[in-house]
């Protein structure tokens, strides 16, 4: 591919959100400036099989997928040998992903016409639509993924395998081969957190896939006026940017009443966070500025709202907490990144005072 020399150039381009943009003489190199020096045509009276795809996922947990469907989740692409297949992808995050395709170059149709560069990896940007097309001359299974690899794992992929094509001698079991792939996106991966300060114990730990999560979350005082509790919820993201969450719990507790007491909840229900132990449904949501919106009922008919922010930004190293919820419980915290898995934590918590301590996490 030849670079052409056109500062300042804007292009109309069918499928690509893409321009040039000049300031004080530099020039931002854009795949609008490619042009192939021979043409790229595709065979003319072919079949034309077209595609469309949304890059989607959440950064927040960092998970990605195409159409909202991780690789495990999606079947094969079929094609047919000798057709043209056109690919239109929009992305919808807000993130950069390099899309690759194995096996095959494909043209970008940048608005260069016969001239179309070809590429294997195109770097699609937020809110960015392009479209490629290549002519299917190869046999085999071929992925389609991004070329993060973080992305690739978690499931942004597809993969495109050719109609009535003869089997692969070096894929003896193509079945198992196929099952391997999938097992990247359906793995578990295990994070935990501990504060041991001056008022308590308390910590969080999640076991998470793509899809699944398993919480539990404790607190634990030094004597019986500010008692222990735990909290477990197993749950399944559901939604295209995966922000609700339902799930099924139990919440067990006890604590002498003493501190903050109180009779009844915000509902003017029988408040029993002070001796519970009780199983529960509810949902979480994730509302605007990461604040996690929980919505719980018990078995015994308590109802529970909660609104909770975690880890916002207050420097480069210190961050904050803040939740309450309608069993008139609510905390504050402020934390000191010391390294990867350490920090310092001063926190306030309604049910067991004021603490300073040091947390640790993995």
């Amino acid at each position: 591919m030849k670079m052409e020399e056109m500062p300042g150039m804007k292009m109309d381009m069918p499928g690509m959100n893409m321009s040039d943009s000049s300031t004080l003489g530099i020039v931002t190199l854009n795949y609008a400036m490619l042009k192939s020096p021979t043409k790229t045509t595709l065979p003319k009276n072919a079949p034309v099989k077209e595609l469309h795809f949304e890059l989607t996922g959440n950064m927040n947990r960092y998970v990605w997928s195409l159409d909202n469907k991780v690789v495990s989740e999606a079947d094969k692409i079929l094609i047919k040998k000798g057709e043209n297949v056109r690919i239109i992808l929009y992305n919808g995050s807000m993130m950069r992903h390099p899309m690759h395709l194995h096996g095959h170059d494909f043209r970008v149709l940048n608005g260069t016409k016969d001239y179309a560069p070809l590429k294997n990896i195109i770097d699609i940007m937020p809110m960015e639509t392009d479209t490629l097309e290549f002519n299917a001359n190869v046999d085999g299974d071929w992925f389609f993924h991004c070329h993060i690899l973080y992305h690739m794992m978690s499931g942004m992929g597809r993969v495109f395998t050719y109609q009535n094509q003869p089997p692969n001698p070096l894929i003896p079991n193509p079945n198992y081969a196929f099952r391997k792939l999938k097992a990247d996106d359906r793995r578990f991966h295990f994070m935990a957190e501990n504060d041991i300060a001056t008022n308590g114990n308390d910590g969080e730990a999640m076991y998470q896939s793509t899809r699944w999560s398993i919480g539990t979350e404790w607190r634990l005082g030094y004597h019986d006026m500010h008692g222990y509790e735990t909290e477990t919820h197993i749950g399944r993201y559901i939604g295209k940017m995966q922000w609700l969450m339902p799930f099924v719990g139990f919440d067990w507790r006890y604590r002498k009443m003493g501190i903050d007491e109180q009779e009844h909840n915000l509902f003017g229900q029988e408040n029993t966070k002070d001796n519970r132990a009780v199983v529960s449904i509810g949902v979480n949501y994730t509302l605007p500025m990461l604040v996690m919106f929980q919505t719980e009922i018990f078995n015994d008919g308590i109802v529970r709202l909660q609104l909770e922010r975690k880890d916002i930004p207050i420097s480069k190293r210190i961050r904050a907490s803040l939740m309450y919820n309608t069993d008139k419980e609510y905390m504050i915290d402020l934390k000191y990144i010391l390294g990867k898995n350490i920090g310092i934590r001063t926190h306030y918590d309604s049910d067991m005072g004021f603490g300073i301590g040091a947390t640790l996490n993995y």
